[in-house]
């Protein structure tokens, strides 16, 4: 799921879609591919402003057909550049991914320990319910 110490750099082929779910009041991103941080940053940008566009404060992200081309660093690095990119401690997020690694912990924690409301999940109906929850 991630490759932790990506040494080269070749294009990246990655992509989104981003769903208002009225009924529920979620926005739901589905990615899938190869995602390293521009395309990351491009990502996270689209989602900040849909979360402005339909004033929704809960995120279902999609992330089981991701691969993260990632640095540690960029980890440590990606909740001050979401702040910049329009992403708000305000928000809840819950993002579901195939499985739970030392990785996707590690992603949670740092979000956490800087004051995001986010959780990482393996299912997606926990994921919802965990959104759900006031």
């Amino acid at each position: 799921m991630f490759n932790k110490n990506p040494s080269f750099y070749t294009p990246v082929i990655f992509g989104w879609e981003i769903e208002y779910l009225s009924a529920e009041n979620i926005l739901f991103l589905k990615a899938q591919g190869l995602m390293d941080v521009p395309s990351a940053n491009a990502m996270v940008k689209a989602l900040a402003e849909a979360a402005e566009k339909y004033q929704c404060m809960k995120h279902l992200i999609d992330h089981r057909e991701t691969t993260f081309v990632f640095k540690i660093t960029d980890y440590y690095e990606r909740p001050a550049v979401n702040e910049k990119l329009g992403i708000s401690r305000l928000f809840k997020t819950a993002m579901v991914f195939s499985q739970s690694t030392d990785e996707t912990v590690f992603m949670e924690n740092v979000f956490r320990n800087r004051g995001y409301n986010m959780r990482h999940f393996t299912d997606m109906d926990e994921a919802k319910s965990w959104l759900k929850q006031n």
